[in-house]
């Protein structure tokens, strides 16, 4: 190979008119050349916004899609708004590889890649029981060229479509937000195999859950509760209260039925202190002769502004959605309010068709008056 050969200016100006992905292909070659992209394009990667990770759990396939600051952040957000131009790599089964395949020295792992005339981006193949390996090695390369500072997630976008698949494969891969979407059926209503795979895996970021079956409660200490946002679709069921030990930042359950009392409990928990010390925004919603009454407010000892006043509204980035994580949620206007008595901050309360409504101001109740017109 000629390059090496250059002077070190002549080889920093040819690596700076180089795309990302033709920067990633010349890191494979060698460590040498992967710690002289890194270290030169320091400052280029920095405006990487995330590497993210899109597998398809019907046939193994991940996409890797690097997006950088060069898509308008409104854009960037949006699942549907990444192209094959923002692809720097497919990681696919072994048997759909091809026969053309090279290995290279990817961490120290030796990992089969194809290129071809079909894609611009390098395809690296794995067997199944290796699957994991090299996942790992492949994201360690990723941290080694492009570092530590940006966004690494995980996403199975279509794993609703994917019922008879229903173990997601999570690979411990470090610095990487996971958003898990799975069925509780099956193998999964056995509590034990549910925190057995919980335990094993990374704390998610974000958990999407439809319950089709029945299932014992779950220990508080799961690493399920410990997931910043959790939505839960669980009608026709009467699951275990998946609200009373997380601890995490937003939750949502529709569900066939939740008792008031528990509303009650969750409700003075978080007024006391004593639990939801992250939380952000939560709402509950049953469905048939459950749904909740506004006299649920009185029943939980909140206080009311004034009616002649414009109370302020509340909202927040919403954490369910992993197609467009730019949307924002809002509380239904709401004139009563909780304090919770550790810091005195405030939270907006509301029951509005029979929905339970609760929004975490980051104002004490001083200051939260003072917004209201």
């Amino acid at each position: 190979m000629i390059f090496p050969k250059y002077p070190g200016l002549i080889q920093r100006e040819i690596l700076d008119d180089m795309n990302n992905l033709d920067l990633l292909l010349l890191s494979l070659v060698s460590k040498n050349m992967k710690k002289l992209v890194s270290s030169s394009q320091n400052k280029r990667f920095r405006n990487i916004r995330s590497i993210e990770y899109e597998y398809d759990r019907t046939d193994g396939t991940c996409v890797v899609y690097l997006l950088d600051q060069s898509k308008p952040l409104k854009e960037y957000y949006k699942q549907e708004s990444r192209t094959v131009d923002d692809i720097i790599m497919r990681i696919i089964e072994h048997t759909k590889a091809g026969k053309d395949s090279n290995q290279l020295n990817v961490s120290g792992k030796l990992i089969d890649f194809r290129l071809s005339d079909d894609y611009k981006y390098p395809v690296a193949s794995y067997l199944e029981y290796d699957k994991e390996s090299v996942f790992q090695s492949i994201h360690n390369h990723f941290l080694d060229v492009f570092g530590n500072s940006i966004e690494y997630n995980w996403e199975e976008p279509r794993w609703e479509d994917s019922k008879d698949f229903f173990i997601p494969f999570i690979p411990k891969l470090k610095n990487v937000s996971f958003c898990i979407g799975l069925y509780l059926d099956e193998q999964f209503s056995d509590v034990r195999n549910f925190e057995n795979f919980f335990s094993l895996s990374p704390v998610a970021k974000l958990i999407q859950m439809k319950v089709h079956k029945k299932m014992k409660p779950l220990n508080p200490e799961s690493k399920f509760y410990q997931a910043e946002s959790i939505y839960i679709h669980t009608w026709k069921i009467n699951g275990p209260d998946f609200v009373r030990h997380f601890r995490g930042r937003q939750i949502c359950v529709d569900c066939d039925r939740y008792e008031k009392e528990n509303v009650i409990d969750f409700v003075k928990r978080w007024k006391s202190g004593e639990a939801f010390q992250n939380l952000e925004y939560s709402s509950i919603n049953p469905r048939g002769d459950n749904q909740f009454s506004p006299r649920l407010l009185i029943e939980i000892g909140a206080k009311f502004i004034d009616g002649n006043k414009q109370p302020p509204k509340f909202d927040v980035r919403q954490r369910f959605d992993w197609y467009d994580k730019d949307t924002t949620v809002y509380l239904p206007p709401s004139y009563a309010y909780v304090v919770r008595k550790t810091d005195n901050r405030v939270a907006s309360v509301e029951v509005q068709y029979g929905t339970f409504f609760i929004g975490v101001w980051a104002e004490t109740e001083e200051e939260f008056l003072k917004m209201v017109k």
